[in-house]
């Protein structure tokens, strides 16, 4: 009998740690999570509202049954049912992969040793000040406030944050200033890396030349490709030059003081924050009317919002086009699947130019390129050779071959008219055509209307569409029905689109046009 008992004493015991475990494994998931929608909010504690949405009303998270638990954790098998259905759920979490994994960077590494402070101290203070049925209820507890302790303990790191931001952006200004590179900046709603990237390859061969990389397009980006990778022997900079919201440009600008400037387009982004196309032109062209009287500006002149914007600047500014006259225009288009011909013409000449890259977006990339170039000197004949040469950038209407698809990667494409020009593009391909899409994201108010309004060119050009689940895709699916286009399903993820056209459509042509993060999701 004794016997008996001491085996039920330890199967008890075990069970207890059992659920503790996994309660504290439960608990490390649902804070990941959160900072995970706190990262890719770029830190902003605005982002609390998708956080605390995502934590008590997404189904992955079922926590009524919790509240019972709560109260009964004291009976050893209630402790084991606990146990059960805590395994159900990490085991079902984890079936569903993010779309973006957390980076374990230095910020969220500082927040995470917070963080573990912070529940010890807040778990102790309820074991000690309230009567909780058992140790696993406190648990429970720090499971239900967990988004509200990541973004305290992100509050109370803030004033840190700041300031080794601010001792990096001191650094980085401390080494521009004595290395002294001329600083192109390049800012606009889309277009920045594309045109970042074919103004290096004008400007390499005649200058030392320091590209930021890939999107590093924030105070915080710039500041550690500076810190990192300038060298005294650059002499030119192109800095790609982000904005979500208000003032960012002016922090740039201030901040790395560029002499010349390109704004290559301005549309419908991030309207979320900025809540008005106007606002975005003026915050864009901001880096235009900070630079210096020697400087030479390059705005688009087919952009409606630049053409009606009323500049402020006095010194050298020239115009891309190709629907209107301007210093540099291209006419002559011819657009294929193979890439694009046009002639350039500029101060009475005209030039005729190849490329193999898609799209019309990618001409006005090269006008822009090649109008900055001429500005400083590069000599023509250069430029149209490397046209010529020009690699796709990664993600953004680059073709790859999966077996026997041919995919049209257009992932980090996020405006209408990227979308639009996309879709001209998968036009000119051979049967089948698919899309891929979580629609156009970050449209506020205009978000419904603009994805609504992109059904008509997509019911003309696709003969299958796979929408990924969101706000954005649901306004699409609606004016799609709205036209009788029927031949389009509704996923939860890239993956499983992917996995279908493969199993289904082996020979297709697709089109992954604009890819998302997580919080688009919630």
């Amino acid at each position: 009998m004794e016997t008996t008992g001491k085996m039920m004493e330890i199967i008890q015991n075990a069970i207890e740690y059992f659920a503790l475990f996994l309660s504290a494994t439960m608990l490390i998931q649902v804070t990941n999570k959160a900072l995970l929608i706190f990262q890719q909010s770029q830190y902003r504690f605005a982002s609390l509202k998708k956080s605390l949405k995502f934590h008590f009303l997404n189904p992955n998270f079922f926590w009524p049954p919790c509240i019972f638990f709560y109260f009964y954790l004291h009976f050893w098998y209630i402790q084991l049912i606990f146990g059960v259905y805590l395994a159900f759920l990490l085991f079902w979490n984890l079936r569903k992969k993010p779309i973006l994994k957390l980076k374990y960077t230095a910020r969220i590494k500082r927040l995470y040793f917070v963080l573990i402070v912070l529940y010890t101290l807040l778990g102790s203070f309820l074991a000690w000040k309230f009567p909780l049925p058992h140790l696993s209820s406190g648990m429970i507890l720090l499971l239900f406030l967990a988004p509200f302790v990541v973004y305290f303990g992100a509050f109370l790191l803030q004033p840190l944050e700041c300031l080794i931001l601010a001792h990096y952006l001191r650094k980085a200004r401390r080494k521009l200033e004595k290395v002294a590179p001329v600083v192109i900046g390049i800012t606009g709603s889309y277009g920045k890396t594309g045109t970042k990237n074919i103004l290096n390859a004008f400007l390499r061969d005649e200058y030392n030349v320091l590209a930021s990389p890939a999107s590093y397009n924030t105070p915080a980006g710039l500041a550690l490709t500076i810190n990192r990778d300038l060298r005294s022997g650059h002499e030119v900079m192109i800095a790609e030059m982000g904005a979500t919201h208000r003032k960012d440009i002016e922090k740039l600008v201030k901040f790395l003081r560029p002499k010349h400037g390109i704004v290559t387009a301005v549309g419908p982004q991030h309207l979320e924050t900025f809540k008005s196309v106007e606002a975005i032109v003026r915050e864009k062209m901001k880096l235009i009317e900070s630079l210096p009287e020697d400087g030479v500006a390059v705005i688009n002149k087919d952009s409606d919002p630049i053409r009606n914007y009323p500049l402020r600047r006095t010194g050298r500014t020239v115009t891309i086009g190709i629907a209107t006259k301007a210093d540099y225009r291209a006419t002559d288009v011819k657009a294929g699947k193979e890439g694009s011909s046009f002639k350039i013409n500029y101060a009475g000449k005209e030039v005729s130019v190849r490329t193999s890259l898609l799209g019309k977006h990618n001409i006005y990339n090269i006008l822009a390129a090649f109008a900055l170039g001429r500005e400083l000197g590069i000599p023509e004949k250069e430029m149209i050779v490397k046209i010529e040469a020009l690699e796709p950038v990664e993600h953004r209407l680059n073709p790859r071959c999966e077996g026997d698809l041919l995919i049209l990667d257009d992932s980090f494409n996020s405006n209408p008219e990227g979308f639009k020009g996309a879709l001209e593009v998968l036009s000119q391909f051979e049967k089948p055509r698919i899309l891929i899409t979580p629609g156009v994201v970050e449209g506020g108010k205009e978000e419904r209307r603009i994805n609504r309004n992109l059904a008509k060119k997509i019911a003309s050009t696709c003969d299958f569409v796979f929408l990924v689940k969101t706000k954005a895709s649901l306004a699409i699916k609606k004016g799609l029905d709205e036209l009788g286009y029927h031949s389009v399903r509704v996923v939860e993820d890239f993956r499983k689109a992917m996995k279908t056209i493969k199993e289904e459509h082996s020979d297709a042509v697709v089109l992954i046009e604009n890819d998302i993060t997580d919080i688009y999701k919630i």
